[in-house]
């Protein structure tokens, strides 16, 4: 790896540890600031009025009895609270037809397969903080179908809280402590949640809300990605995609680096599909120009979509390269095993590359892409000497 994509890896590890420590701030302190505020009712003279109430008498009595080791518990209440907020974006999408896709809370990660929905360990901590996707079942999607499935994480956190702070007054000290703090924290997602930002990349869901409701060629652009993806996932291989919406994304001109650059994807499959070298060519460097900037824990795949381009083009020493930034993250095996056995061929390991050849094939039966799987099997057959 040279110095300056070396420089700009290290610089893009740096913005993703900075976005999950400020957000974890941001987050700490709201909570930290509805805690303080519980606590200071408790001892006022406001709250002096209010001591028959058995939740201020509870809290009370939970400052005598709660110790050093009731925040061994945190963790794993606030586990609890991201997993409310990302279940509600999924219960969101259900609502207006969407099909699953994703959900990753903490350490644990559920994706869909053809199967149906698969368990496999998060360990990319940029994405520690819980994520959910979902898919319209029908072509594209309306304002109301992303306004309902954007509104129903910050409204699971709201619920939470609510649904916490009713439930502290039923309890002993130590129940009535925890459940004050998942409100508490829950409702601070709620609040942070809506903030219009950008963080690691991802847009917030306030701000996401905003896009939504601005409409224009920002909903254009995000109903044709649906529109494709819906394709590809029901076996609509790359070359066979709607030409309208592949012509949208062509000349959109959109301003949120993640939708362009997942655009830019859509376009390089289908540029592969047909074997067109100079599409091929120009999709790669616009992606080699903008992978920086996509978010961590998704990024890996696009530096294997760039191993394979530079496979196509038989430049070993950037195959290794990508090959090397894609560690971790959420990658459809099949295609790293592809880039693998590809790199494989190229310095003359002939075995290594039958064996990931063959690896590959074999997890082709588990893809959840089944279009973008169609391209797979094609390349692998290039691999072997086919046509």
């Amino acid at each position: 790896m040279d110095k300056k994509t070396k420089n700009s890896s290290q610089s893009s590890s740096v913005e993703d540890w900075k976005s999950l420590l400020v957000g974890g701030i941001v987050g700490g302190l709201v909570g930290a600031i509805i805690v303080g505020l519980l606590a200071w009712m408790a001892k006022s003279s406001i709250a002096s009025g209010l001591s028959e109430y058995r939740l201020i008498q509870q809290l009370e009595k939970a400052r005598e009895i709660v110790t050093a080791w009731d925040f061994l518990a945190f963790p794993l209440l606030m586990l609890l609270v991201f997993a409310a907020h990302e279940i509600g974006h999924v219960l969101g999408g259900l609502s207006q037809g969407m099909r699953f896709l994703m959900l990753i809370v903490g350490p644990f990660g559920w994706h869909a397969s053809s199967s149906g929905p698969k368990f496999q360990w998060n360990t990319n901590l940029a994405l520690m903080g819980g994520l959910a996707a979902m898919l319209p079942k029908k072509t594209g999607a309306t304002h109301r179908h992303l306004l309902v499935l954007m509104a129903g994480g910050p409204l699971a956190s709201l619920a939470l809280a609510m649904f916490a702070i009713a439930l502290a007054s039923v309890g002993g000290p130590r129940f009535a402590a925890y459940c004050t703090f998942v409100a508490a924290t829950s409702f601070g997602i709620f609040i942070v949640t809506l903030i219009p930002v950008r963080s690691g990349g991802f847009m917030s869901d306030g701000l996401q809300i905003i896009d939504v409701l601005r409409g224009g060629n920002a909903i254009i652009g995000r109903n044709s990605l649906l529109q494709i993806f819906a394709q590809s996932l029901d076996g609509v291989r790359p070359r066979d995609w709607d030409s309208s919406a592949i012509d949208e994304l062509a000349r959109a001109d959109c301003k949120d680096s993640l939708q362009r650059t997942g655009g830019l994807l859509y376009l390089l499959a289908r540029a592969m599909d047909c074997r067109h070298d100079g599409d091929i060519m120009r999709y790669r460097a616009l992606l080699e120009s903008s992978v920086d900037g996509y978010p961590s824990g998704f990024k890996q795949s696009i530096h294997i979509e760039l191993a394979i381009c530079a496979w196509l083009a038989r430049d070993t020493d950037a195959v290794r390269r990508h090959l090397k930034a894609s560690n971790g993250g959420i990658v459809e095996k099949s295609r790293r095993l592809l880039a693998q056995a590809a790199l494989a061929k190229l310095e003359g390991r002939n075995e290594d590359c039958e064996r990931d050849r063959l690896l590959a094939i074999k997890a082709l039966e588990k893809a959840v892409d089944v279009g973008q799987r169609k391209l797979t099997e094609d390349q692998l057959a290039i691999l072997s000497g086919g046509s």
